[in-house]
């Protein structure tokens, strides 16, 4: 049986397609999309059912467990886990997940703004993150087949290594890598465990031109061997650009993406449940409500203190923000009309709003010559917060000087600084953007 499959596939901020024909476990008639705009690519595809594939850096990905297996329920709670992990706001993000093990699953979020964009076309069947289409690849040719396996992908700047135990996801690393930056290789220690005669085996796809030396390199450190498969040599065909993982992955997903990591958002969230989970549900609703109803007038005073409060709150940061202005009657119309105007003057901060970007900068400033590990990094539109471990004081200072010196940052604060065990000095940092 014959059927056709395509993708189109983000890469450096473009966008490029190809289609193929499948035929048993051959893939014959492959044709590359030079790039394009979405709209000319769809043209080209005309009604043809397609998978889309983003950059590893347009996305969040995780590795979740739960105490339950229901996909309903999972799709219920899914939103205010990753809250807590995401340093945005769910509102804005398009979510996908698919089940690796019961109760666990792999989530995937993109910018709405994104998963919009391509779902403009009826035929768009599947939309997915280029390392996790890159891994069905590697399965489909049967490249993956141990049950025990680790899996690196590099995509520009931004790296993804997936660990899988009895052939289930058992661990996760998304980061943006550095040459200078340790933390590749703080991973795969992580990873090996320290063990130098690991029983997993090691498959690397990378697009960096880096990718033959980056291998050596982990090879000799870690003393293990990682497999590097040749797109060419599976296809037969000296013609093909490695670079057509993703976009093969994705046209493969397009011919049966169901139970897949889909990032379309054209789905819609179960709104029924089962008569017995009805019941559960009922029953438990019942007893929130006669506790609320309990607790309801002992909150009410604080509620009614937070009221005045929060009304008056709006007014107070407008003064605080710009204390020349005059008095007005809309301070929250106001502020967005001033905010949006210092977005648009050159060089403004305001703009950068991936976190994974401000990272990258910061990392960049903290030259490798420093001893230092982090920790932890959270960031939002005005400041972040930046912690871990250091060999001295002295150390910390060159940090936090380092810090300084990013694009953007005005002002950089260090809130703790504490000797650690090991002759380790623990720091935490806040940078004002």
């Amino acid at each position: 049986m014959r059927r056709k499959g395509a993708a189109i596939v983000q890469q450096n901020g473009s966008w490029y397609g190809v289609t193929l024909t499948v035929r048993d476990k051959e893939i014959t008639d492959l044709e590359i999309l030079e790039e394009g705009s979405l709209a000319e690519l769809r043209k080209v595809l005309k009604e043809d059912g397609y998978g889309a594939v983003v950059e590893s850096g347009s996305a969040y990905l995780f590795n979740l467990a739960f105490p339950f297996s229901d996909k309903r329920k999972i799709r219920l709670v899914i939103g205010s886990e990753l809250e807590e992990r995401i340093p945005v706001s769910t509102d804005d993000l398009t979510i996908g997940f698919a089940e690796t093990a019961k109760g666990n699953v792999l989530a995937a979020a993109i910018p709405k703004s994104l998963s919009e964009e391509l779902r403009q076309s009826k035929h768009l069947r599947i939309t997915t993150v280029q390392s996790v289409a890159v891994l069905y690849a590697l399965r489909w040719f049967n490249v993956i087949y141990q049950g025990d396996f680790v899996f690196l992908h590099r995509n520009g700047d931004a790296m993804v290594i997936m660990g899988f135990k009895e052939n289930h996801l058992n661990y996760l690393r998304q980061f943006y890598y550095s040459p200078q930056s340790d933390s590749l290789r703080d991973a795969m220690a992580e990873i090996t465990g320290g063990q130098a005669d690991s029983p997993r085996a090691y498959v690397m796809v990378s697009d960096g031109v880096d990718a033959a030396q980056q291998k050596q390199d982990l090879e000799k450190t870690f003393h293990i061997h990682i497999e590097m498969p040749s797109l060419k040599r599976i296809l037969k065909n000296e013609q093909t650009p490695e670079r057509l993982w993703p976009a093969i992955g994705a046209a493969l997903l397009s011919l049966r993406p169901k139970g897949q990591l889909n990032l379309t958002g054209n789905g819609r969230g179960y709104l029924f449940l089962s008569t017995k989970t009805a019941l559960d549900l009922s029953a438990a609703l019942a007893a929130c409500g006669l506790l609320a109803a309990g607790l309801f007038f002992l909150d009410y005073y604080l509620k009614e203190r937070a009221y005045q409060y929060l009304v008056s709150e709006p007014n107070r940061i407008y003064r605080l923000s710009f204390p020349k202005s005059p008095p007005i009657k809309d301070p929250v119309r106001i502020f967005r009309e001033k905010t949006r105007l210092l977005e648009k003057e050159p060089g403004s901060v305001a703009a950068v709003t991936n976190p994974l970007s401000v990272l990258n900068e910061v990392s960049s400033k903290i030259g490798p010559d420093l001893d230092v590990k982090l920790n932890e990094f959270a960031s939002d539109e005005k400041e972040f917060t930046i912690s871990g471990t250091t060999i001295s004081f002295a150390s910390a200072e060159k940090i936090k000087a380092a810090l300084e010196q990013v694009k953007g940052v005005s002002q950089v604060e260090v809130q703790n600084l504490d000797l650690a065990p090991g002759k380790q000095v623990k720091f935490k940092m806040r940078g004002k953007l």
